[in-house]
């Protein structure tokens, strides 16, 4: 699929956990002094593929100044021009104006205006990126997976602790008005002690290939292709075409440069489960894997998460399906595929003693039933949830991407700042440790390992290869 093929397909079908009290306090910009930045956002993109035009076009509609383009493969930063010249023809001239980087350290030296970045690079890029632009005090906007190794999310998440910057993980269904009320819902108790969670995200209907090594051989790099700055901080490998180039369907599979579906999709899909649970770290990890893993995950996976109690929550046992997997069948999935008048391919469903709550895979259209119900309703309608108390905060527009672009000027906060999104990635990636092992595992959270297993250590910190860094 070329890069415009996939952007028109993206737009078609786009068209279409913790508390608020434990939002980062961002500072004003008004007591930046002469830090401030300007009261339109200098901004920006690296990362030129498709997920970046969206972004960036998602941030020009919002009034943004787009002041320079960067990407290793740099004759992207060209052809995103032209790509947004055709679906958004009024930020043609702005772009025509924005400088292309290749190296994202020239960006931060040359462009002493910048005042905010948009990171869409792969996953593997992620946290260096983010970690470089925040010390440079820039606002951050990722894309997720925030992280892919645990070790790095818990990294990035005491940075952003400590910033003065505005940052947001690009989990965007987390804006929509019925994913804020679905957790005051389960906050104020509604569904009654939650003991059974499932998450699944069974969209692609087939596996992926079986794991595999890479490729024997090498290939001769496309002209403009700095391969070895593409790579960063991962090992280094030789340049195959048609393997790692371009997507993240491309390199999701690729345990040096990915997070599986888990990370991927998946990390839409736990976030409402994340929140409204108040999901601390996992005590135990085991998965059922079809194959044993090489350099590329399974081609399916199914995982199962323990977590101990939090607070007055009771322990919780959860599932995570893919590809080809779904949740055992039950009268509650049918029962969802009726109201939805459709087979659900991706979604999370929180089963309590006194009902049930099922959440889209992009945390919006949320949908309940308590006992006693005649039929499900939305978290937005149904009657015993009217009366609940806002606690969450409102985002009257339900735009994830506004929402950052008001937190960098100081009107307001993100709500899904890397301290908690870095947090939500700890929640979920012990499941790749377990899956990388090929073995259940106890985890000690806090402390991030595998108790009497140094050996697990190769999953959870990184190892980077420090030259582009």
């Amino acid at each position: 699929m070329n890069h415009h093929t996939h952007r028109r397909s993206f737009l078609q079908s786009t068209v279409a956990a913790l508390s608020a009290t434990a939002l980062p306090n961002i500072i004003l910009s008004r007591s930046w002094g002469e830090n401030a930045p300007s009261r339109k956002l200098n901004v920006a993109l690296v990362g030129c593929g498709g997920r970046g035009a969206n972004d960036l076009e998602a941030a020009m509609r919002r009034d943004v100044n787009v002041i320079a383009l960067c990407d290793a493969d740099l004759p992207r930063t060209e052809s995103i021009r032209a790509d947004i010249a055709i679906t958004y023809p009024e930020g043609k001239d702005m772009l025509a104006k924005a400088k292309s980087y290749q190296d994202y350290r020239e960006l931060i030296a040359k462009e002493p205006s910048l005042d905010a970045v948009i990171i869409a690079v792969g996953p593997w890029w992620h946290v260096a990126l983010s970690t470089a632009f925040i010390k440079a005090g820039k606002h951050v906007y990722c894309e997720k997976p925030l992280a892919r190794l645990v070790g790095e999310a818990r990294a990035l998440g005491e940075l952003a602790k400590t910033s003065k910057v505005a940052t947001q993980m690009g989990t965007q269904g987390v804006a929509n008005r019925d994913f804020r009320r679905a957790v005051e819902i389960v906050h104020a108790g509604l569904l009654g002690q939650v003991r059974e969670l499932h998450v699944w995200e069974s969209t692609r209907g087939a596996p992926f290939d079986q794991s595999h090594a890479r490729p024997e051989g090498e290939d001769k790099i496309p002209d403009g292709l700095n391969w070895d700055l593409w790579v960063g901080p991962s090992p280094m490998r030789p340049f195959k075409a048609k393997t790692y180039l371009h997507g993240c369907r491309t390199t999701m599979p690729w345990m040096d440069f990915g997070a599986a579906l888990l990370g991927d999709f998946g990390t839409h899909t736990w976030q409402l489960p994340i929140r409204a649970l108040k999901l601390d770290y996992p005590t135990h990890v085991e998965h059922s894997l079809p194959e044993p893993v090489k350099e590329t995950y399974a081609s399916s996976a199914k995982i199962r998460y323990e977590f101990g109690k939090r607070g007055d929550m009771a322990p919780l046992t959860a599932w995570f399906y893919d590809t080809i997997h779904m949740p055992p069948p039950n009268e509650l999935l049918k029962e969802i595929e009726v109201y939805q008048k459709r087979r659900v391919t991706l979604g999370a469903v929180m089963i309590g003693e006194n009902g049930w709550l099922y959440s889209g895979g992009w945390g919006g259209g949320n949908f309940m039933k308590l006992k006693g119900d005649a039929k499900m309703a939305s978290v937005m309608g149904h009657p015993a949830a009217k009366a609940l108390a806002q606690t969450q905060p409102i985002n009257a527009k339900q735009d994830h991407m506004q929402e950052w672009i008001d937190a960098a000027l100081g009107n307001g906060k993100t709500y899904q700042p890397f301290e908690l999104a870095a947090h939500s990635m700890e929640v979920i990636l012990p499941g790749l440790v377990s899956w990388r092992m090929q073995r259940a595992i106890d985890w000690d959270g806090p402390n991030m390992r595998v108790p009497n297993a140094p050996e697990a250590n190769q999953f959870i910190k990184p190892d980077y290869r420090t030259n582009w860094l």
